[in-house]
């Protein structure tokens, strides 16, 4: 009897273990289920939104989501339809909670505390971009050299990441633009002290210009540093349809350029014009530097030249004088600085304007005629002008006689009136008395 209570017993606590540690491992499963389920729809590492049947799932503790759905290009916007089988459109939603951004090719929802449970979605999303969870974007470029020059322009890199993971959805790249700007530091030791921000460039990910494969991820820039030296702050602009991010990374130096130009015009109608090229070599190593130009001549000719094994500091480019006006030069310089580090130069449009020339200087013998007879005028002016003086003193002359000559005969006239005149009363007198 002892022997059938005890291995009761024992197989009475032997079935309630085991009971225990499956309901225990059930309970594991649950909770591991239930938590994987959360991350999947608020993991940061889980970028993508799995939606089987047009359905997902949001989890009760979710505070606020971003929903991210690539359409069929072109298509209509999509409908979300919540657990209790209300319906969200574009044009139809609660402002209050929900900020919706559509355009042609894609849906940016953001929403404010979800209602939990099974959602649905109504459309034609993209069976190979199906959707994103968007949470903490960040972006992330590759390190700039040090230092940078005047009219470099260089390849940069960086990553989309959203939040700790890089961005692998193929479309991603056609909801953000990422800018780039040098930002001065106003410091007073620069040249570049007050001068307002420079937009040098643009990130892209869609495998055209130097962007290498389109939506892989890496996001590619070609910084144009077409900006006076100084020190800057790089600036990276993000910005999506629903929310902007500013990132800023260490001050860089943009020195003046190591390579300057001087333009020597030529003095006759024959000869060429000179550019002359000069190169700090403190800054780029002897032998480095290679030149690829084109010319713009008034004409509208275009001619190019190249310049190789270059181990000179100062070389001179003989520019044909084609025609009088504008010339536009660009050229593109490579060379490796003293560092050991490859950069490119691009000169735009240098100019200069050549004018026609005047006649050639006369020669020593057409100057000492020109002298002579210079001299020989001057001399005849000189007489001319005596001539002239004596002409009108010889004038002034007569003139003055010719008034004295007429002031006597008036006064000789007078004279002789006055004593006529006294003369009549007399004689009229005589006759009365006789």
């Amino acid at each position: 009897m002892a022997r059938f209570v005890i291995t009761a017993l024992l197989g009475f606590l032997l079935a309630f273990s085991s009971a225990a540690l499956a309901q225990s491992a059930q309970e594991r499963e649950q909770a591991e289920a239930g938590v994987a389920q959360l991350n999947v729809i608020n993991d940061p590492m889980a970028n993508r939104l799995p939606i089987e049947g047009q359905r997902f799932r949001i989890d009760d503790n979710i505070k606020e989501i971003t929903l991210l759905f690539f359409r069929e290009r072109g298509s209509s916007p999509l409908i979300l339809i919540k657990p209790d089988g209300s319906k969200w459109y574009e044009a139809r939603h609660p402002i209050e909670k929900v900020t919706w951004y559509t355009n042609e090719n894609f849906d940016m929802i953001r929403i404010k505390e979800p209602m939990p449970g099974p959602w649905q979605v109504a459309g034609r999303v993209d069976e190979q971009n199906e959707a994103v969870i968007v949470s903490d974007i960040k972006f992330q470029a590759q390190p700039l050299p040090t230092p940078l020059y005047e009219n470099e322009h260089i390849k940069v890199e960086g990553t989309l990441y959203n939040g700790e993971h890089p961005v692998k959805t193929a479309r991603f790249h056609e909801t953000v633009i990422l800018d780039v700007l040098f930002v001065s530091t106003n410091n007073a030791d620069f040249d570049n002290f007050g001068v307002d921000p420079q937009r040098i460039g643009q990130f892209s990910d869609n495998g055209r210009g130097y962007d290498e494969h389109a939506g892989d991820g890496t996001f590619t820039s070609r910084f144009q540093l077409n900006i006076t030296p100084g020190q800057y702050l790089p600036t990276y602009e993000l910005t999506t349809p629903l929310y902007d991010r500013s990132y800023e990374t260490d001050p860089v130096v943009v020195e003046a350029s190591p390579v300057s130009f001087e333009m020597k015009l030529a003095e006759q109608a024959e000869r060429d014009h000179q550019l002359v090229i000069k190169i700090d070599d403190e800054r780029i190593k002897q032998g480095s530097v290679a030149i690829n130009g084109q010319v713009d001549f008034p004409n509208g000719e275009q001619r190019t030249f190249s310049l190789t094994d270059i181990e000179k500091s100062e070389i001179s480019v003989p520019i044909a004088n084609l025609d009088y006006g504008k010339h536009l030069v660009d050229m593109t310089i490579f060379a490796t600085n003293q560092q050991g580090r490859e950069f490119e130069l691009v000169i735009d449009d240098y100019s200069f304007i050549s004018s026609r020339p005047g006649p050639e200087p006369p020669s020593k013998a057409e100057q000492l005629a020109a002298k002579r007879a210079a001299l020989e005028q001057e001399r005849i002016e000189k007489q001319r002008q005596l001539d002239e003086q004596e002409s009108q003193a010889v004038a002034n002359i007569i003139i003055i006689i010719a008034i004295n000559l007429i002031l006597l005969l008036l006064g000789v006239g007078a004279i002789w009136f006055l004593k006529k005149r006294s003369a009549k009363p007399k004689s009229q007198d005589n006759g009365k008395n006789d």
